[in-house]
């Protein structure tokens, strides 16, 4: 349902005090669009692990999330990049793309689920474990992605893009979140696996007074990835990123600026 004084801001629903939320409730309440066709939304919220090992091609097709991901990661894409055309009228191309990438990444798209409180209705093999937030960062993303392309199918591309900008709204205002957030992603797993904090270095490495440059790099436990950015906290940053984007259960949110020299980890034991 629209809001007349503005089409592009759809009314959220809200449930009834104490009364659980079904999956199109959902996702009308944090996005703004209830998705009219349920059986096109559970899909939207099953991973194909949900499917079991002995599931057909025809059974995953018909059941859970795949073709809907593709779509999403798509449509999504198209929605960051007019929102970001619209909101930063001074931003060159290069400036748009990095901020473009790090509003798409998993990292993002995993925190934005979680954030909007969409996590619990996904459903996903028991190979993933029982806890949701415990799930890797790429099925949450996935997960969102179809969420995503099921509101487009359903509604359209103006309830798309106001659900985009309301799922994505703390980072866009806040490009920050998604640098502070990989450098909290790694503290925390480095302290969960390995008891310690990660080891960071950072010198200047170049640039003008004006524009300096910053090169970094952060070691946990014998593998070491580099970074590189116009201060010092933005290039340890970019570091923290590279060694996430490495990890398969994270990823790694490019920053808006200086990351996109962000180096592969490497061991420290082959150098």
């Amino acid at each position: 349902m629209a809001d007349a004084a503005d089409p592009f801001r759809l009314s959220a629903e809200t449930p009834a005090e104490g009364r659980p939320l079904d999956q199109a409730s959902a996702v009308a309440a944090a996005l703004g669009h209830r998705v009219g066709d349920a059986r096109l939304l559970s899909r939207a919220f099953t991973h194909a692990s949900r499917c079991g090992a002995q599931a057909s091609l025809a059974e995953k097709l018909r059941d859970a999330n795949e073709r809907l991901e593709f779509l999403g990661d798509a449509v999504l894409g198209a929605a960051i990049a007019q929102l970001l055309f619209e909101r930063f009228p001074d931003a060159d191309e290069g400036q748009l793309s990095r901020l473009r990438s790090t509003l798409a990444s998993r990292a993002t798209l995993a925190r934005a689920i979680e954030a909007i409180g969409l996590l619990p209705y996904c459903l996903a093999g028991a190979q993933m474990g029982p806890r949701h937030d415990a799930w890797p960062d790429s099925v949450k993303a996935n997960l969102m992605e179809s969420v995503l392309a099921a509101i487009h199918l359903d509604g359209g591309w103006d309830p798309l893009r106001v659900a985009v900008a309301r799922l994505l709204a703390p980072w866009i205002d806040d490009p920050e979140a998604g640098r502070r957030d990989a450098r909290m992603r790694l503290q925390e797993w480095s302290l969960e696996h390995h008891k310690r904090l990660p080891d960071y270095t950072c010198e200047r490495s170049g640039g003008s007074d004006h524009q300096p440059e910053f090169s970094s790099s952060v070691t946990v436990a014998g593998r070491t990835a580099d970074g590189r950015g116009t201060s010092r906290r933005r290039a340890e940053a970019a570091a923290a990123e590279a060694f996430l984007a490495d990890m398969p259960d994270h990823g790694g949110a490019v920053g808006t600026e200086g990351t996109e020299n962000a180096a592969q980890p490497r061991s420290t034991d082959a150098d």
